[in-house]
């Protein structure tokens, strides 16, 4: 048996659905391929911020892609707006410098400096959101053979284009490259409406930031007491107590080893046998998904 579509994506998450879904409303055939919606964009918050880390660097046209994440997730989600980055006092005016001039709206308040349109959402009603009405089938992929997908259980999937927007556990399909790094997220019985991060980060109900050293394979290793300890120190550096914790999520991101640059203009959207990749996000997925996915939706016609 076999399928057929123009454009043909690997991959449920964030990247994958967003570029399926403005594929289908250009009135595109797109048939989006994946075992599950989502895996490691189904964290119980997602944190959408362009300046990074605790060296506060400003992501590659941060201002573009948080524009696009407003306007696209916008649409299927409540998007929570601010996020508060405490700042060192002996940090502030680096800081400042590179927020001058850099397209983001801010404002600095005795703590540190928030980002007034960088916010957080839920990520599993976006990505039910995004899916619906897409046309979608859950099978698992063995091989990339453009012009096909082989599936197992021997049938065939056609695309005129073939998409991979797959993370971690896909990557060895096109022989790609790059670090599989375990991340931890605690859901929490407290409810922080506004986020604030730094080393770690609260919004909404979830506490995340923290990541193991980075691996050759994907592999969801089970929390340990020192990752959970090291969360709730660095919340109660920020808020001052603990919060309870009621779960844990364990994902794992995939971030792609340095290319040669992209005709897309940044490197986690490239051409390969057969169509293009849209991978390696790591922790920047929810940023530049829209972003991305429109590029590649327009160059697709």
């Amino acid at each position: 048996m076999e399928r057929e579509a123009q454009v043909v994506v690997l991959g449920a998450g964030v990247a994958g659905l967003s570029l399926a879904r403005l594929l289908w409303e250009r009135g595109r055939r797109v048939l989006v391929v994946a075992e599950a919606l989502g895996e490691a964009s189904r964290p119980p918050v997602a944190l959408v911020n362009p300046l990074r880390g605790q060296r506060f660097a400003l992501a590659l046209e941060g201002a573009r892609a948080l524009e696009a994440a407003l306007g696209f997730y916008g649409r299927f989600v409540s998007l929570h707006l601010g996020v508060l980055r405490p700042v060192p006092e002996g940090e502030r005016e680096r800081v400042e410098a590179r927020l001058v001039g850099s397209g983001l709206r801010y404002a600095w308040e005795e703590a540190g400096v928030v980002l007034e349109e960088a916010f957080w959402l839920e990520p599993r009603p976006l990505l039910q959101r995004l899916a619906e009405g897409l046309p979608l089938l859950k099978a698992r992929v063995l091989a990339w053979d453009p012009p096909f997908l082989v599936l197992e259980g021997g049938e065939r999937v056609r695309g005129e284009v073939l998409v991979y927007a797959g993370g971690s556990r896909g990557v060895h399909l096109l022989g790609l490259a790059g670090r599989h790094v375990p991340g931890l997220v605690l859901s929490l019985l407290d409810y922080f409406p506004r986020a604030v991060s730094y080393r770690v980060y609260l919004a909404g109900v979830a506490l995340g930031g923290s990541y193991l050293p980075h691996e050759a394979h994907p592999s969801l290793p089970p929390p340990t007491e020192g990752e959970v300890e090291w969360l709730l120190a660095g919340a109660e550096a920020l808020v001052g107590y603990r919060p309870r914790v009621a779960s844990a999520w364990r994902g794992v991101r995939f971030r792609l080893a340095p290319g040669d640059g992209s005709p897309f203009g940044l490197p986690y959207l490239f051409p390969v046998e057969g169509g293009f990749a849209l991978t390696g996000l790591g922790s920047t997925g929810f940023l530049y998904a829209p972003l991305l996915a429109g590029r590649l939706a327009q160059a697709l016609g």
